[in-house]
């Protein structure tokens, strides 16, 4: 239990499990550049709702690119609990790992306020609103 609480620190980006729910990536998102994606998300709150753990996960987040972080809290089956993740990229794909983690890569796209983290089997991982 304790090393699965340890992995929602990654929150936004950990674990591409094919069990939850399945959301189909709108045909109004468009692939974003890192560049696009910093203007939208850069220190901004964000509620986010994770797609593919087995248990409901919804968080409110900051992406931080100065310090490299995504930090806030999460709500995990009823229970809060703190994120603390580093923030990395790939190439034009934005990853996060808690501290002794691999880290967990997703490409994003975006759609107005929103942005999806979608994984390499073109399944939605997370849908996050910027308020």
């Amino acid at each position: 239990m304790k090393k699965w609480l340890s992995s929602i620190g990654a929150l936004t980006f950990l674990l591409s499990s094919s069990t939850g729910f399945a959301v189909d990536l709108p045909t109004t998102a468009k692939k974003a550049t890192m560049d696009e994606f910093k203007a939208l998300a850069d220190g901004k709150p964000i509620t986010v709702e994770i797609l593919d753990f087995e248990k409901p996960v919804t968080a409110d987040l900051i992406w931080n690119w100065k310090n490299a972080s995504i930090t806030g809290k999460a709500k995990v089956n009823g229970k809060n609990i703190d994120v603390k993740a580093k923030l990395t990229f790939k190439g034009e794909k934005a990853c996060s790992a808690s501290k002794g983690e691999k880290p967990s890569c997703h490409t994003i796209y975006i759609d107005g306020n929103k942005f999806y983290e979608v994984r390499d089997d073109m399944k939605v991982h997370a849908i996050s609103t910027v308020r």
